[in-house]
């Protein structure tokens, strides 16, 4: 943007030489790491395997963000503003070159398309090097607000240069010129445009540096519009930023090993992407649902979580009552688990039991693989029904994604349901008879 802003009326894009030497050198960086990402390995997430092959890595990078790197790196400016324009001039064209050439400059804007790695860079940082979550939060905070400003006062600055110096009457000026900044050097006036950004995204706005013409009273609306509207916007996760800088506070203060650390990291983060839609920050959605009627606050449960429930052949199979289903979903915990992360262990307390919605598991016997477990399973009825310790243990194979249903809850719905409890303790006995045979 200060390229595109601040040389907008230099026809004869005469810009500085550093710049152009930075802004290659970013290039270069750019261009060899395109180059990297087609021989450099990706997890598949879907199942969660490292992938190699050459062809799959360079199939995937161009099905993603290939197009949008290159148009990023690819300079525009300096191609069509170089040699072209020689040939355009011979040609007889000379009179729309200016125009041509503010075109092309605004090409430039394209290296934008950049930022969106910022975010996923930070985050990888966060969790690679186990940074505290309140520190990786204000570097992102700083550099948006950084970089928004600088965008909202280079443009600013290209309304106030466009407003024109030579009309008679001074409110009719560009505000560059009415502050008598047009001879100024660039960086004298960057700081004047960057000032008035903060100033006004801030809401603060003294007032020194005014908007005076249609296009600056415009843009400034737009852009007090814009300061107002990001607190909000902000404070929407507020709760979520306050339980990660709690959970990542726990990390160091008991020294977890890094890969613990990681897990447990995930399994929040997990639980807070989970959170179901209609749940507000502004309202109790449980008190507000528990006004209604048992068949309406069903209704609606199977309309909020029909994506859910399609997921689970359990809550569809047999005569199960709506009731039932929206009570059952409405009691769920999602939890997610690596592969090799322990779902149940064996010879622990059964205090719950899972549906299985995304991912693979298995059922082992001490070190023995003796089932595997689908996504629609569920699993861990057995010690909550009947029970007593768990008598095998469940292993995530994949990425796992799973709904936790409480010992507790699991019993409070036998009782309100009893056809239910027929079925699920029926389907208990018959796999504990298995499960004995099989580890004798």
């Amino acid at each position: 943007p200060y390229r595109v802003c601040f040389f907008w009326e230099d026809d004869n894009d005469q810009e500085e030489r550093s710049i152009f030497i930075f802004e290659s050198v970013i290039d270069i960086i750019f261009l060899i790491d395109i180059c990297l990402n087609f021989v450099t390995t990706y997890r598949d997430r879907s199942q969660d395997i490292l992938i190699a092959n050459p062809k799959q890595i360079a199939l995937h990078y161009l099905r993603g963000y290939f197009f949008i790197d290159l148009i990023a790196t690819i300079p525009f400016g300096y191609i069509l503003t170089s040699s072209s324009f020689a040939v355009a001039n011979k040609l007889g064209k000379l009179s729309r070159l200016p125009k041509l050439i503010k075109f092309v400059r605004a090409a430039r804007l394209l290296k934008l398309l950049r930022v969106y790695r910022l975010h996923s860079f930070i985050v990888k940082i966060e969790v690679e090097y186990n940074i505290h979550h309140g520190y990786s939060r204000m570097i992102k905070i700083v550099t948006l607000i950084l970089l928004v400003t600088h965008m909202v006062g280079c443009f600013w600055f290209l309304i106030g240069i466009s407003g024109g110096g030579g009309q008679s009457d001074n409110l009719n000026q560009g505000w560059v010129y009415r502050y008598h900044l047009d001879t100024e050097a660039r960086w004298v006036q960057y700081i004047a445009s960057m000032y008035w950004a903060f100033s006004t995204l801030t809401t603060v706005g003294y007032g020194d540096i005014s908007a005076r013409t249609p296009q600056e009273q415009t843009f400034s609306m737009v852009m007090m519009l814009v300061g107002v509207t990001w607190s909000s916007f902000d404070a929407k996760n507020r709760a979520v930023r306050d339980k990660m800088m709690c959970v990542n506070d726990f990390i160091r203060t008991t020294k977890l090993p890094r890969e613990l650390a990681k897990q447990v990291r995930a399994f929040f983060e997990f639980k807070a992407k989970s959170k179901h839609a209609y749940v507000s920050n502004n309202y109790d959605v449980e008190e507000l649902l528990d006004e209604l009627g048992s068949v309406l606050r069903a209704d609606i449960f199977m309309h909020l979580e029909r994506d859910l429930i399609a997921k689970i052949p359990f809550l569809q199979q047999g005569n199960k009552v709506p009731q039932f289903v929206a009570d059952c979903v409405s009691m769920f915990s999602p939890m997610v688990f690596n592969e090799g992360d322990f779902i149940v262990k064996e010879g622990t307390q059964a205090d719950e039991m899972y549906f299985l919605v995304k991912g693979t598991a298995g059922v082992f016997y001490g070190s023995k693989l003796a089932a595997i477990i689908n996504e629609g399973s569920y699993f861990g009825e057995i010690g909550c029904i009947m029970g007593g310790i768990r008598r095998a243990s469940v292993k995530a194979l994949t990425v796992t994604e799973v709904q936790a249903l409480s010992k507790r809850n699991l019993n409070i719905l036998l009782v309100e349901y009893p056809e239910v409890a027929d079925e699920l303790k029926k389907v208990a006995r018959d796999r504990a008879s298995i499960a004995s045979k099989g580890k004798s």
